[in-house]
């Protein structure tokens, strides 16, 4: 078969069946790359709305909250004075929001042990550097001193979970891999 020019239809077949299974290949590592990364993002973000809500209230003597929206996965920061009495909160910056499996799996806080896995919690930052709860955040009385919080935060793979623990004395965080 001198003279033969072109593909046969089998040649042709194996050529795309082995792009197909590297087209397989990189969507599901891209897609696991991006679900990491998702989680990481969100989970920096959180530490740094956390380490934001100090510094404001510090440097502006107002308290600053961070609304916690466990249903939603959303954290509000926002700044106002529940310390003489008032119930009005402002949005101090935009809400962040978890994307792509990562999110916010619930909150341990100390004194207590109180646990919440739904509903809305706020972690209120004082000028004087002390850190409290308020369970309810409609309410001002369910304000209370806060020893320590953890803030479990999920993600699409297991290896990827992280915890927030704030000190209420220092209002100082810190990220650990895993839920402790």
């Amino acid at each position: 078969m001198k003279g033969r020019q072109g593909f046969t239809i089998i040649e042709t077949m194996i050529v795309i069946a082995i792009l197909m299974i590297g087209a397989i290949l990189a969507t599901s590592t891209f897609q696991s790359w991006l679900g990491h990364y998702s989680a990481v993002d969100f989970q920096r973000e959180f530490l740094s709305q956390v380490n934001e809500a100090r510094t404001r209230s510090m440097g502006s003597n107002l308290q600053h909250r961070l609304l916690i929206d466990l249903d939603a996965g959303r954290v509000t920061l926002q700044r106002g004075n529940a310390g003489t009495g008032s119930a009005a909160w402002m949005n101090a910056e935009q809400q962040l929001g978890a994307t792509r499996g990562a999110g916010i799996n619930d909150i341990t806080s100390t004194p207590g042990p109180l646990t919440a896995n739904s509903g809305t919690r706020a972690l209120i930052f004082n000028p004087g550097g002390q850190v409290l709860i308020q369970t309810d955040t409609a309410d001002n009385t369910t304000i209370s001193p806060l020893t320590q919080a953890d803030v479990h935060l999920s993600a699409g793979v297991t290896a990827d979970r992280t915890t927030i623990r704030l000190f209420g004395w220092t209002s100082r965080a810190r990220l650990y891999n895993g839920w402790l």
